[in-house]
């Protein structure tokens, strides 16, 4: 039916359905502004695509979107569904249907794509990974079953992130708002910066990383915590981190917050990483004040980067930061890019 439904949007608005896409599932919550760009940053292959229109669809409850392409569409480099918050879209391709393959096989395939498109990866990227080259031809005889489990469990061990119970991890520091400290805690503000950073860090789900900040809270931090949990048990980490900042941060507006933001610039003699890890801690208090929202933070991120760099600027033109502010990298992408570059610089000196 979606197949079918794809096909006949295409002839009704006389484009070529082998250039486009039907992405469905996509529910209400989505306004028409923020698909689009949702789509292009899932992975690289979709980050030229364009709506061309929405429909809802009463069997599914939901809507399904229609997206065109530059160039015709590669199956093998669609990913067939797209995390999403609280759910998941799945895209749809035209082109010809395989021979029906066995159960097993098809949802084995269903569970490697998904898999994949969450670490920003296709089916297409897999010789790749198990580190074949798709464009020249195997002469020598093709591998043994063995050889292919350790070339996959290789490939695996790059995109896999650990077990959450099975990583180590450091305990956040103790907060608990009360009038007496208790032995070991700090003011709120140095714990609230080094709590953002650490739950940026870990690469685990939202509850798990809720879970590890309520261990860490004793006395009203935790009661502001529970009376969050009682009307909403799956709040997200970042609502409790701007509750917390409300009940006990210091009381700034979202426009002063912001304007701190705008106006921080590289000072001289500060490494370019230096000023970026600066710039991201009144970033996290914009965001956790209103002033950005989560859904920009990349893009205000670079944006204020470029502004404010103001020395060493060759980093600047060898990253192609101006370049990438539509399709801007993430904060722990970023500040890998940028110690590499200065790394490369100072031993060119």
């Amino acid at each position: 039916m979606a197949l079918h439904l794809l096909e006949d949007w295409c002839k009704g608005m006389t484009i070529d359905p082998k250039n486009c896409l039907l992405v469905t599932g996509v529910s209400e919550a989505f306004d028409e502004g923020s698909i689009e760009p949702i789509l292009r940053t899932s992975t690289k292959y979709l980050s030229r695509c364009k709506m061309r229109g929405r429909m809802f669809v009463r069997e599914e409850g939901a809507f399904a979107v229609l997206c065109e392409l530059p160039s015709a569409v590669v199956p093998l480099q669609v990913p067939g569904t797209i995390a999403v918050e609280d759910g998941a879209w799945r895209v749809i391709a035209t082109g010809s249907q395989p021979s029906p393959a066995p159960a097993s096989n098809v949802e084995f395939l269903k569970k490697m794509s998904a898999f994949l498109g969450k670490e920003g990866k296709t089916l297409a990227d897999m010789p790749g990974l198990l580190g074949l080259d798709p464009g020249v031809p195997h002469l020598e005889p093709a591998p043994s079953p063995d050889e292919w489990v350790k070339a996959l469990g290789k490939a695996l061990e790059k995109v896999v992130p650990p077990h959450p119970e099975s990583s180590p991890y450091h305990k956040l520091r103790l907060f608990s708002g009360g009038p007496t400290p208790i032995p070991g805690e700090e003011a709120f503000e140095p714990w609230l910066e080094h709590t953002t950073e650490m739950l940026q860090e870990w690469a685990v789900p939202d509850a798990e990383k809720r879970r590890r900040l309520v261990e860490c809270l004793r006395g009203p931090a935790l009661d502001v915590i529970r009376t969050l949990k009682l009307s909403n048990p799956r709040v997200k980490v970042k609502d409790c981190l701007e509750a917390l900042d409300h009940a006990f941060g210091r009381t700034e507006g979202s426009e002063d917050v912001y304007c701190k933001f705008l106006n921080a610039r590289q000072q001289k003699g500060e490494k370019v990483s230096a000023y970026i890890q600066r710039l991201e801690k009144l970033l996290q208090r914009a965001i956790m004040r209103g002033a950005v929202a989560v859904e920009q933070m990349d893009q205000t991120r670079l944006a204020q980067i470029v502004r404010g760099i103001q020395y060493q600027n060759l980093i600047l033109l060898h990253l192609r930061l101006r370049e990438r502010q539509d399709n801007p990298p993430s904060y722990s992408r970023l500040i890998k890019e940028v110690r590499e570059e200065e790394e490369r610089q100072e031993e060119a000196l």
